[in-house]
């Protein structure tokens, strides 16, 4: 009787098989159901860093730009600081930028630097589909200058892929006096001022403010991006 009594004890002990297969069933929905939501928050992160990305790039050529205006500076006819090409490309002349410390508003008697106040052409637009900008040599020729305004020059810098169109407008004044508190957004070649001069003129001096709108069809930076850079208080 006490082997019988033991026996039926250790049979009682263990599992099924019929129980075994249901715990396994159970640990296999449970490590597809984690694996799914694992699976959800790694493409969550990854959506989210190309959107940080993304961000990012549109905020440092935003901040090149808004550097370009600026350091914009007015070189005669011909050469205004700020201009549109015939095919809608951004025009900025600009001082050429300088090594740290070599500024020429440095102590006076320091010593100048053998580039200083040389100008390029910070040329930006659109080919195939992406916003791009050029640069030109530093120079002090303005035929130079003048023949990066024609064409662009230097190496061509991608800023942001799959924008679809580019539009730049300026604020003109509607007047002198007390009329020139007042004014609008217009398009520099289409739209005289309250000068008295022609649109193609009045182009070629330096607007107040400068609109950029570009129409992106980047999917994780759909829309319309549009930025207002000042330019009264430029250097």
């Amino acid at each position: 009787m006490r082997v019988r009594t033991l026996r039926h004890r250790a049979r009682g002990a263990g599992f099924t098989l019929i129980e075994l297969l249901v715990a396994a069933l159970i640990m296999a929905v449970m490590a597809a159901l984690s694996w799914r939501g694992l699976d959800s928050v790694a493409q969550g992160r990854d959506a989210a860093n190309l959107r940080l990305h993304a961000a990012e790039r549109l905020s440092l050529g935003l901040r090149q730009m808004a550097d370009d205006l600026n350091a914009a500076r007015d070189e005669g006819a011909g050469l205004p600081a700020v201009s549109l090409a015939g095919n809608g490309d951004l025009l900025i002349v600009r001082r050429a930028p300088q090594a740290l410390g070599g500024d020429v508003r440095a102590w006076p008697g320091a010593r100048i630097p053998a580039d200083a106040g040389l100008l390029q052409v910070a040329r930006w637009g659109l080919r195939d589909g992406r916003w791009m900008r050029w640069a030109s040599q530093p120079s002090a020729s303005p035929s130079a200058l003048l023949g990066a305004m024609q064409n662009p020059q230097g190496q061509a810098l991608e800023v942001l892929p799959d924008i679809t169109a580019m539009t730049v407008l300026v604020y003109r004044f509607a007047g002198l006096g007390l009329l020139a508190q007042s004014g609008a957004w217009v398009n520099p070649y289409t739209a005289a001022d309250g000068t008295g001069d022609s649109p193609q003129a009045a182009a070629l001096r330096t607007p107040s403010a400068l609109r950029l709108t570009l129409q992106s069809a980047t999917p994780d930076l759909q829309g319309t991006i549009t930025r207002e850079f000042l330019l009264e208080n430029r250097q």
